[in-house]
């Protein structure tokens, strides 16, 4: 059976009708027209003559994660089950450094009384006392004087040193024999560098743009508090794999719910919101609503 070719209906080529455009009147052999441009019953429905911007380039059937597939080989597999475990372990930081927040303090008692204790600013007046000043012999203070007039007698010699190396340097036959024109082509040569730099910094700019656009246009848009929330993933445990479909289980995600997410990806539907439930609000037999006390879990124990 022969292949047949992948066409994208978002473009006109490869003769295909675009689906984001009004298509255009052939009006007489190979004789094209638009449709703004087309005479028009006024009896008949207004057409469109402008082309609906695509929401993004997202693709419309996503390509799963190698692992994920009936029979996957062993390192795809590996990699999929890696990336659920990352996912499941951040859940996990997540909820064990709540739990450390509320329990903080718990086994550690306080032992003092708070009307006793210092506050902050009585802390922080506190200083501690000046150092005396250390007492040298008069050995050792002979000593440093020494060492001292040493270490200024050697920079004063080396200061000279370097006096005499510039003089030697700048003598004429030291000198460049076209010192102008050398000059000249040095100051062409920082003007040549500096432009070169301004435009290498422009062309980055220009990169960068075009990354930042060409990653909005993958973004998927939301609108309020409509986000879209992508499906977990679906991935069988090493135990659960077969090697065939006659022995294949069913996935988790149901195949319309797979679209409507697609759909939401696309900004084609709106996504609809998590429909959280409100528990402080607990319906009676009878129809009345009473508020229930919020309950935290766990709560650090204190002593005071």
């Amino acid at each position: 059976m022969a292949k047949k070719k992948q066409r994208d209906l978002w473009t006109a080529d490869s003769k295909t009708k675009a689906v984001n455009r009004p298509q255009n009147i052939k009006t007489s052999s190979n004789w094209f027209i638009t449709p703004d441009v087309a005479p028009q019953d006024k009896t008949a429905p207004r057409r469109r003559k402008y082309a609906p911007i695509r929401p993004n380039n997202r693709a419309a059937v996503a390509l799963p994660m190698s692992g994920q597939s009936y029979n996957p080989t062993d390192s795809d597999h590996q990699q999929a089950l890696k990336a659920v475990v990352k996912k499941l372990e951040k859940k996990q930081k997540k909820n064990e450094a709540f739990t450390k927040m509320l329990t903080f303090g718990k086994d550690s008692t306080y032992k003092g009384s708070m009307a006793d204790d210092k506050t902050w600013e009585e802390e922080v007046k506190e200083t501690k006392p000046p150092k005396a000043p250390k007492v040298l012999s008069p050995e050792a203070t002979k000593k440093r004087a020494a060492e001292k007039k040493k270490k200024l007698r050697q920079q004063k010699k080396l200061g000279k040193r370097a006096g005499l190396r510039e003089a030697k340097r700048s003598l004429l036959h030291r000198r460049h024999p076209q010192r102008a024109e050398a000059e000249k082509e040095v100051a062409e040569l920082d003007e040549i560098l500096a432009e070169h730099e301004e435009t290498q910094a422009q062309r980055e700019l220009r990169m960068e743009k075009r990354h930042e656009q060409r990653k909005a246009k993958m973004d998927v848009k939301h609108f309020g508090r409509y986000y879209y929330e992508a499906l977990a993933p679906d991935v069988a445990t090493s135990d659960k794999l077969v090697g065939s479909l006659r022995h294949m289980r069913g996935g988790a995600i149901h195949p319309a719910l797979d679209r409507m997410k697609s759909l939401e990806e696309r900004n084609l539907v709106p996504a609809r919101p998590r429909h959280e439930f409100n528990k402080r609000k607990v319906l009676k037999p009878k129809g009345e609503v009473r508020v229930k006390r919020e309950t935290f879990g766990t709560l650090p124990e204190t002593s005071f």
